[in-house]
């Protein structure tokens, strides 16, 4: 593994913009930084990143297979036990998912470490996705990376196959929700909407504050049309404190992420992972020691927190449904 210090392109904050990729620089500070990459070899892709990926992640469904049978997991991770159920059907019914983020420490002489999961409501798709590679292409053209080179990045056709798998099994509108005001998370929502519709899938967005509750328990949009279905970038721990979250268990509709996430989406869930496995080595145990305090915020939102900007919303705002 080399860093590779190199210039950025002089052009690229405009070209951000032209594509939407407007939350490039956060509160003055820079998200995106190109004045630095990493070679890598295959041996150290296949060895040090996939394969150790592909390991924590079957040790992630084995934790959710216990805890789903072992109430004292659910007890120690803070989940509210009037939802135990929901997430434990979830589970039994083979709820599908779509996507996870892992966050590594990776050094190139030894397999990836865990430093954080992020299984509910990770970002960093679009950037991923899609403007890492206008970055390679460009490189590439303008002679600043060389001709052989490539991306260890498949995100977006996983994705696609993802939502064709999705489509071949759930004929509804699937609603893709975010909080409003939030730029970053709306932007990764329009472009998993946009993958999905490119899968053949019929989609709608609507705002997480904009969800209404039917006579009936059942989640609906502003037209009062019953939501089927629905990806939410928005975290389980939230849900499960709102007034609505009554209405969770008996709401007849398909969520992604779907209910069993809650186990993966609280913090407590690093701790657990280096107890089953304490001597694994992808293993960071002095994160995991740090952590078995008790639950920390909820994926993709200690960082907002910290800089004062935790949410104050309600969900879903209250309205009259037929």
């Amino acid at each position: 593994m080399e860093r590779v210090i190199a210039g950025e392109r002089s052009d690229w904050r405009e070209l951000a913009g032209k594509m939407g990729f407007h939350f490039h620089t956060l509160e003055g500070t820079p998200y995106w930084d190109e004045s630095a990459h990493y070679r890598l070899s295959l041996r150290e892709i296949e060895a040090g990143l996939e394969a150790p990926t592909g390991e924590l992640h079957e040790m992630c469904m084995d934790l959710v297979a216990r805890a789903v049978r072992d109430e004292d997991y659910l007890r120690r991770l803070a989940i509210p036990p009037r939802f135990w159920d929901f997430i434990r059907n979830s589970w039994l019914r083979g709820d599908p998912h779509l996507y996870g983020r892992m966050d590594l420490a990776y050094d190139g002489r030894g397999p990836a470490k865990l430093y954080e999961l992020n299984y509910d409501t990770p970002t960093s798709l679009y950037e991923c996705a899609v403007f890492q590679w206008v970055w390679l292409e460009q490189g590439i053209e303008r002679g600043m990376l060389p001709r052989s080179a490539d991306q260890f990045n498949s995100v977006q056709q996983k994705l696609q196959q993802a939502f064709q798998l999705i489509g071949s099994r759930l004929d509804a509108v699937i609603h893709f929700a975010s909080i409003r005001d939030i730029v970053e998370d709306l932007a990764t929502v329009e472009y998993l909407q946009d993958v999905a519709r490119q899968a053949g899938l019929r989609t709608q967005y609507i705002a997480m504050e904009d969800i209404g509750v039917s006579a009936d328990g059942r989640y609906t949009d502003l037209q009062d049309q019953v939501i089927e279905a629905i990806f939410k970038l928005y975290p389980w721990e939230f849900m499960f404190d709102e007034e609505f979250a009554r209405f969770l268990p008996g709401a007849p509709n398909v969520w992604f992420e779907p209910p069993w996430k809650a186990v993966l989406s609280n913090k407590g869930a690093l701790a657990l992972l280096w107890e089953r496995h304490p001597e694994h080595p992808t293993s960071c145990r002095r994160t995991s020691t740090i952590l078995r305090a008790g639950a920390c915020p909820p994926d993709g939102y200690a960082s907002r927190s910290s800089r004062g900007k935790a949410p104050t919303w309600s969900w879903p705002r209250p309205r009259e449904s037929a």
